[in-house]
């Protein structure tokens, strides 16, 4: 099946902002009843989220860009945004005109004694985005040292390739102390560049861009296993309620910088992937999502639009297996995915 939003492009700029909008009304605290989903209790609203651990709480990250913490991955609670509502920072205006307020997509990660947050700069009907990366020593609020200081623009549609919506940012920490943006959408499909783990901007300005897909995907994530590092992305479409198709898909290559190839072997640079998990009944859309990692197990992230909810998209967090041929399954197998212990480092904040 073929993503009907490929033929689309202005209609993804559409769901995107909806997007937006719905997970920012959901991040409000008082705005609905505490849901209880999949053994998760409490405020569980989200698009788009990627989780990590600081100090004794967890805490997962939404468009929004939204917060959400935990003291044990089952009862969420709604925290303050790390942006104003109401404060747009002034880089976002300059660099693209028609911006209003929108972000979304963020991820994060642990590195070097600093949280490190990369998060999509968009304007509604617009394909001029951008990403942006903000830093902060400690996620809890109540630290007197808690605050993001934003670096301003990582990468942009100047820079980072020709017909390819910046949005969606995902960094890789490699163990050989490289450091990797990858990024994108179904406009022109993934891709990834090098960046400078002293700045975590790019490494050079006018930077190598690493072909990942030609029109696959948006959501995309990287992990390394034993063997493999293994990719994934989100197709189908998303913001539609029970209506939603988002599932997600998969790939591994023994190279970082690819080719990523499906189950048969065949590349994802000629759109063929295999499926990681897609919709049924209950949860007709399923996508967009981040992995986390803690001493022995694995948990992938990911929102569904949920029926039992009238659609509304929530969070979902499950453990990752891996099969007896070495692919990652939320399938109980006799084996927990186990990710590569440098890369557990990421997830865990001090």
């Amino acid at each position: 099946m073929r993503n009907s939003l490929q033929k689309t492009p202005k209609y993804i700029s559409i769901i995107c902002f909806f997007s937006l909008i719905s997970a920012m009304a959901v991040a409000q605290p008082n705005n609905q009843k505490p849901i209880e989903n999949n053994g998760l209790k409490g405020d569980l609203g989200v698009h788009d989220p990627v989780m990590i651990k600081g100090g004794d709480t967890y805490y997962v990250f939404g468009t929004g860009i939204s917060v959400k913490t935990s003291k044990d991955k089952i009862n969420w609670t709604n925290a303050a945004g790390v942006f104003a509502k109401d404060a747009p920072l002034p880089w976002w205006k300059n660099d693209i005109p028609e911006h209003n307020g929108h972000i979304w997509a963020p991820d994060i990660h642990y590195r070097n004694g600093k949280y490190h947050l990369y998060y999509s700069v968009s304007a509604w009907m617009n394909f001029n985005s951008s990403i942006g990366y903000s830093t902060n020593s400690t996620l809890d609020i109540t630290n007197p040292d808690y605050r993001w200081e934003d670096h301003g623009q990582v990468i942009s549609f100047k820079n980072g390739g020709e017909g390819v919506n910046m949005i969606d940012p995902n960094v890789f920490v490699d163990k050989n102390g490289k450091l990797w943006l990858l990024y994108g959408s179904y406009k022109s499909g993934l891709r990834m560049v090098e960046l400078n783990p002293e700045t975590g901007l790019l490494k050079n300005e006018n930077p190598e861009l690493i072909k990942l897909t030609s029109h696959l995907g948006e959501g995309v994530f990287l992990i390394k296993g034993p063997n493999y590092y293994y990719i994934f992305a989100s197709r189908g479409k998303c913001c539609a309620g029970i209506e939603s198709t988002y599932q997600i898909v998969m790939g591994r290559s023994k190279n970082i910088e690819g080719p990523y190839f499906n189950r048969e072997g065949e590349s994802w640079m000629d759109d063929k992937y295999s499926i990681f998990l897609e919709g049924d009944t209950s949860e007709p859309g399923r996508g967009h999502n981040g992995v986390f990692a803690e001493g022995d197990s694995t948990f992938v992230v990911f929102h569904a639009y949920t029926r039992s909810q009238n659609g509304q998209s929530l969070l979902n967090i499950k453990p990752l297996y891996i099969t007896a041929d070495e692919w990652p399954s939320i399938n109980i197998t006799k084996k927990l995915f186990k990710i590569d212990d440098f890369e557990k480092n990421v997830f865990q904040g001090k």
